[in-house]
C-alpha cells in the first residue's frame, strides 16, 4: 500500500542527491536545495485518481521548473498541504504564507517555489488538474485551516497515513477512498468564501521581503516602515511563522544563493553575489552559507559543475 523512502538509507554526503533523484522521479521538474546531508523521508500511496504523499524534511527550498515552464504538461496538478511547520510559496508573482492546516494549489505546467521551515511536514497530493479546476481550484489559491471543511480534509489524509496497511489495497476500496477525498476537496473549495483574511499582513510582508532582499539594511524597522505598520506587528507576524525577521531574510538570501550557484551565476564572483543578495561581504556570506548547507559556497558550486 505505502511506498517509503528516507535519506538515512544512503551516506550523509549523498543524501541531497538521493532526495533530488527521488522527488524528480515523482514530480518532473522539481528540485530541492538544502544541506548535502539533509534529513528527509517520503511516504506515498494512491487512492483512485489521486496520489497521496507525505514529506518530512528539515529546512530546504523546493522549486518546480526553476523559472521556466515545461514544453509538455502531464495534465496533473499538486496540492501542498501544510501538516506541521511553516512554508512560504511563490507562484504567479504572489507570495502565500502556509501555516499548519493550510493548503495551496499548484499547476503542473507553471513554475513555483516553496521555502519550507525546519522540522517540516507536508502532504503533497497529485491529481488530474481538470478535475479540481471544475470545482474552482486555480494555481496559487490558498485554503486556510480556519475553513471547517479544510480541517476535516486534513484529518482524513492524516488518518490514511496513520494506517499500517500491508500489500495492495483492493481496487474498489482505493477508488472509494479517492471519491471520498474528492468530495472533501470540493467541500473545502466551496468553503473558501467564508475564510477569514487573517494572513493579509503575512503575505504583504513576504512580498516586501522578496522584493528587497538585495538591501543590506533590510531589517524589522525597514519592513515596518515599508508596510506602514508598527514594528511590533512585524515582529508578531514573523513569530507566528515560527521565525524571526533576520532568520527568514537570511534563509531567503541563502536559498537564492544556492540556486544561482547550482544553476550557474553568469561568472559573477562570490563577492558580487554576496553584494547582490544583501550580505555585508563575501566572508559573511560564506560563513552563513556554510552554516546552512554544511560547506562553503565555492565547493557547493563545484559539486554541480561536475
Amino acid at each position: 500500500m505505502f511506498e517509503k523512502h528516507a535519506t538515512n538509507a544512503v551516506s550523509a554526503d549523498g543524501r541531497l542527491d538521493y532526495w533530488n533523484s527521488l522527488v524528480a522521479g515523482l514530480f518532473p521538474g522539481m528540485t530541492v536545495d538544502g544541506p548535502a546531508d539533509i534529513e528527509a523521508s517520503w511516504s506515498a500511496c494512491r487512492l483512485g485518481a489521486f496520489g497521496l504523499n507525505q514529506a518530512l524534511s528539515q529546512r530546504a527550498t523546493v522549486r518546480r521548473w526553476a523559472g521556466h515552464a515545461p514544453t509538455l504538461s502531464d495534465g496533473r496538478g499538486l496540492i501542498h498541504f501544510q501538516s506541521s511547520g511553516f512554508s512560504a510559496t511563490a507562484q504567479r508573482g504572489n507570495n502565500a504564507a502556509l501555516f499548519a492546516g493550510d493548503l495551496t494549489f499548484c499547476a503542473a505546467d507553471e513554475p513555483y517555489e516553496i521555502e519550507i521551515s525546519q522540522r517540516n511536514a507536508m502532504y503533497v497530493l497529485d491529481f488530474p488538474w481538470s478535475t479540481l479546476e471544475r470545482l474552482g481550484a486555480r494555481p496559487g489559491l490558498v485554503l486556510r485551516h480556519q475553513i471547517p471543511a479544510v480541517g476535516v480534509l486534513r484529518g482524513f489524509i492524516g488518518a490514511i497515513f496513520a494506517q499500517k496497511w500491508q500489500g495492495t489495497l483492493p481496487r474498489e476500496d482505493s477508488d472509494a477512498l479517492g471519491e471520498a477525498l474528492l468530495h472533501l476537496l470540493g467541500n473545502a473549495l466551496r468553503g473558501q468564501a467564508s475564510a477569514p483574511l487573517q494572513t493579509a499582513l503575512h503575505e504583504r510582508l513576504l512580498a516586501f521581503v522578496e522584493d528587497n532582499l538585495g538591501n543590506g539594511a533590510l531589517r524589522t524597522g525597514a519592513i515596518a516602515q515599508g508596510l506602514g505598520v508598527p514594528v511590533r506587528e512585524v515582529q508578531l507576524a514573523f513569530a507566528e511563522m515560527a521565525t524571526t525577521a533576520s532568520d527568514y531574510i537570511n534563509g531567503r538570501r541563502l536559498a537564492l544563493a544556492s540556486h544561482r550557484l547550482r544553476h550557474g551565476r553568469g561568472g559573477a564572483s562570490l563577492s558580487d553575489l554576496a553584494y547582490e543578495l544583501g550580505f555585508a561581504d563575501a566572508a559573511h556570506f560564506s560563513r552563513r552559507f556554510r552554516e546552512r548547507f554544511g560547506e562553503p559556497p565555492s565547493s557547493y558550486a563545484r559539486r554541480f559543475r561536475r
